[in-house]
């Protein structure tokens, strides 16, 4: 497979690459077609600082040059044209944009979901790096910093909506694809990451609660039972088998309890029809 001009891969080890880790290699592929004034941006960038992506990468490598430059688009190389708002960074030695200036660029043109878990992301990120928490409004006041600087008026309210709603509390993308699509259904927004004690003695943590109705629900993708990074070294049946006594023990506290794969996350239909199902009301 031809990446770039001069760089192949064999199909083998491509179909053995992830899409985060495909996509990446992509990136690589172009680094040296990138003139010395240009970094990456956008989904470039998102991949580089580790955002996660709902839906696919592009099929180019996302690149912002001066507002002056000459340079065109190429079939490999998607270039924007506009100043920085934030000095340039790096990762891994790479020249990209700064984590806020990602985010905003995102928020800008890409879809709501999207655009949410990589700026839920990236605060988490950004709590782990600050020197004292918390620091979600210091990031906040970061991204809208950034919108309000950028001379492109294209996508601005779609990035405050973007900026309104970002938390670091969501653990994992398919909690915030949950949270975009209740929040575009009008669905209460819950607590997120809640503390549970339960009948038994143990703590849980509920990936979304709603206190007034004493209603829980978690999201349930296939990563935590068949990627042993999750699987924390034990066997998928015996996954399946802590998750049934987990969700017993928390049920007895609970009015109403529900979980949901990547297909009701992403549906307002289906996701409303399983809340309203456990007993939410709104």
């Amino acid at each position: 497979m031809r990446l770039s001009p001069g760089t192949y891969v064999s199909s083998a080890d491509w179909s053995e690459l992830g899409p985060d880790a495909q996509y990446l290699a992509l990136i690589s592929a172009a680094l040296d077609r990138i003139h010395a004034t240009e970094v990456l941006s956008h989904w470039s960038a998102a991949a580089l600082w580790q955002l996660p992506i709902i839906g696919q990468w592009p099929t180019t490598v996302h690149v912002t040059a001066p507002a002056d430059a000459a340079r065109r688009s190429t079939t490999i190389l998607t270039r924007h044209r506009r100043g920085l708002i934030d000095p340039a960074t790096s990762v891994d030695r790479v020249p990209l944009t700064s984590l806020a200036e990602t985010v905003v660029d995102i928020a800008r043109v890409a879809s709501f979901s999207t655009a949410l878990a990589m700026g839920d992301a990236a605060l988490r990120y950004h709590d782990q790096q600050a020197p004292s928490p918390p620091s979600a409004r210091a990031f906040r006041r970061e991204l809208m910093r950034v919108l309000e600087g950028t001379v492109e008026r294209r996508g601005v309210a779609r990035a405050r909506r973007v900026i309104d709603a970002v938390d670091g509390s969501a653990d994992r993308p398919g909690e915030s694809l949950s949270r975009a699509t209740m929040i575009e259904a009008g669905v209460p927004l819950p607590e997120l990451q809640h503390r549970i004690v339960s009948a038994s003695g143990k703590v849980y943590y509920l990936d979304f609660y709603w206190p007034q109705q004493n209603i829980g629900a978690d999201f349930d993708g296939r990563i935590k039972y068949f990627d042993p990074a999750f699987r924390g070294g034990r066997s998928v049946e015996q996954v399946v088998y802590d998750e049934k006594v987990r969700e017993d023990d928390v049920r007895l506290d609970l009015r109403g309890y529900g979980r949901w794969d990547w297909t009701v996350a992403g549906s307002h239909r289906l996701l409303v029809e399983r809340l309203r199902r456990i007993g939410l009301r709104w």
